[in-house]
């Protein structure tokens, strides 16, 4: 058990020109994409959207399959463009892209525009350890974290009576609005990692929304369920504002995230009483905040 910054694996932000301006990697996974050339990252993706565009198509993700091991889960790769900016995002593929794409979007609204609208033509920009910092904070989830860290007890002692109560239950975790593992208890994070991968790509639930599906490793069904928590992140808490207001939908920080709680259960588990007690027992702890 314990608490994670699992799913974001690595991030490119470059000039379409290839002049680069960060690049960082979080996994061993990642080692080769160290040692390419930032020309050849800005050629292969201008071609690639050479390609789309030619269609009236855009490329926004990609996905990666190791050719020696083919049971791999791969990795995903996250495209955005701003302007002359281009922003590469590896994670595990169990992501909710669309959700790593508004992370990249308040990564490039809140730091890299301001930098090129002060950049003077001709020079380059490098990020500093403070601004490297702001795009973890972002990436990471660290006040989701910070806020269940801060519970980490209460949270466990609350999941040791729901086990109790039910026989069936595997395992839980508390997951990022972008469905990053911040949080598990019971199941060994691989173990969590294979079955969210196989689960196949989910997305937005509302408030209190259950989804399930029953998920075969090595000819074994498990159900993998999830809910939307209510549990609510401000984005001015992630873009390090926390106690300014959130001014209306035109504001750079305007808005929350949810988290999402797993359970691992046996496939014949009635999971709407599991879900019933996880959220009555965790968010009024949560919303301590």
């Amino acid at each position: 058990m314990g608490i994670f910054n699992m799913g974001i694996l690595g991030l490119v932000i470059q000039r379409t020109n290839g002049i680069p301006i960060i690049s960082k990697t979080w996994t061993d996974k990642l080692l080769s994409f160290n040692q390419m050339d930032s020309m050849l990252i800005a050629g292969f993706m201008s071609a690639i959207t050479s390609f789309a565009n030619s269609f009236e198509q855009n490329i926004d993700f990609i996905q990666l399959s190791p050719k020696n091991d083919p049971d791999s889960n791969g990795i995903s790769a996250v495209l955005n463009y701003f302007s002359e900016v281009m922003l590469i995002c590896f994670t595990e593929p169990y992501l909710f892209l669309n959700k790593v794409n508004m992370k990249l979007r308040l990564i490039y609204e809140n730091l890299i525009e301001g930098k090129l609208k002060n950049l003077i033509s001709g020079n380059v920009f490098t990020l500093t350890k403070e601004d490297e910092a702001f795009v973890e904070r972002i990436l990471f989830d660290i006040d989701a974290k910070e806020l269940i860290e801060s519970k980490k007890d209460q949270i466990i002692s609350a999941l040791i009576e729901i086990e109790k109560s039910y026989e069936d239950i595997r395992g839980f975790s508390i997951n990022s609005f972008d469905n990053s593992i911040l949080f598990t208890y019971g199941i060994e994070m691989q173990s969590l990692t294979n079955l969210l991968c196989n689960m196949g790509r989910g997305g937005d639930v509302k408030d209190w929304e259950v989804q399930y599906k029953p998920v075969w490793i090595e000819k074994n069904p498990i159900l993998v369920s999830y809910t939307n928590s209510a549990v609510k992140i401000p984005v001015s808490w992630m873009l390090g504002k926390k106690g300014e207001p959130n001014q209306g939908e035109n504001n750079l920080y305007y808005g929350e995230v949810p988290l999402y709680y797993y359970v691992i259960t046996d496939p014949d588990c009635s999971i709407g009483p599991i879900m019933e007690k996880l959220n009555s027992t965790l968010h009024p702890l949560l919303l301590e905040h």
